[in-house]
Order: structure tokens, then C-alpha cells, then sequence
């Protein structure tokens, strides 16, 4: 459970290893989701599971600085960054650099990809470790999103505000 002094209490710097716990978590939640909904007769609630994903880092972001739900435009970037389903990491750091005043697009980029990178290989840990049991497509598309969301999250601490 969250403490209530996160959510209300406005911290212009927090640590980065905090934002990247709340990020990981705000979008581990939504990857859960989409993973989970991932079925024909459920197709559009896993597809805007999959749009959420992309606010995960910001929700984070927002939540660890005392920040959430000040700036909307920053969440808005975050879930129009997913619309490109599988090339979302390249087009998130574009609208959310974009939407967020004192976020660098070029260092949103450099953490999006550094995140990417290591969610594939915690992916290919968790595939090499489940072996042939096919259900760990699901555990490692939540592993996967849920790095790459801590990991934008931290860089956004780290190298914005």
C-alpha cells in the first residue's frame, strides 16, 4: 500500500530508485492486464490495457515526486506513445518530451531504449528459465514492460527537473 504522503506531498527531486519501484509497479499493473485480456472476446480491453502501459511511467514519475495529476498533458503523450503497439518505446520519449515541460526528448529516448534493452533480457532470462512450459510469454511480456517502465521512470528523475 501506498503511503498517503506520496500522493500529496510535492517534492520537486525524488530518488530515482523510488520512482523506478512506482513506475515499474504503474505499469506492471497494465501489462498485467493486457497479458490477462489477451483473448478474441476480449480483444479491446486488452488494447487499452496496452494503451495504459504507456502512462505507467509517468503515473510513477508523478506519484514518487508528490506530483500526480498535475500534468496531464505528460500522461496523454504516454498513452498516445503506445498507439504504435510493438514500436511504443521509440514513439513514448517523442510525445511525452514533447508534452512535458523540463523532459528532454533526447534522454527520454536514451532511457527508453536502455530500458527496452534490459526488459528484453530480463524476457529472455524468464524464457530460458521456463523452458518449455508457453507460459512464460505472458510472464515475460509483464517483465519486460514493467523494466522498461521503471527504467523511463528513474531516467525521468535522473535526468529531468
Amino acid at each position: 500500500m501506498l503511503p498517503l504522503a506520496t500522493l500529496t506531498a510535492n517534492r520537486p527531486s525524488a530518488n530515482p530508485l523510488t520512482v523506478s519501484l512506482y513506475a515499474g509497479i504503474a505499469t506492471a499493473v497494465p501489462a498485467l492486464a493486457a497479458a490477462l485480456l489477451y483473448q478474441p472476446q476480449s480483444i479491446i480491453l486488452s488494447l487499452i490495457a496496452w494503451l495504459l502501459i504507456g502512462a505507467g511511467p509517468v503515473v510513477g514519475y508523478q506519484m514518487a515526486t508528490g506530483k500526480l495529476g498535475s500534468d496531464w498533458k505528460s500522461l496523454i503523450g504516454g498513452i498516445l506513445g503506445f498507439v504504435l503497439l510493438i514500436l511504443g518505446f521509440i514513439l513514448w520519449p517523442i510525445l511525452v518530451g514533447a508534452l512535458t515541460k523540463g523532459q528532454s526528448i533526447g534522454k527520454l529516448f536514451v532511457g527508453s531504449l536502455i530500458g527496452f534493452i534490459l526488459g528484453l533480457a530480463v524476457l529472455l532470462i524468464a524464457a530460458s528459465s521456463l523452458g518449455q512450459d508457453p507460459s512464460w510469454i505472458g510472464v515475460g511480456f509483464v517483465l519486460l514492460w514493467s523494466v522498461w517502465g521503471g527504467t523511463a521512470g528513474a531516467i525521468m528523475t535522473a535526468w529531468g527537473e
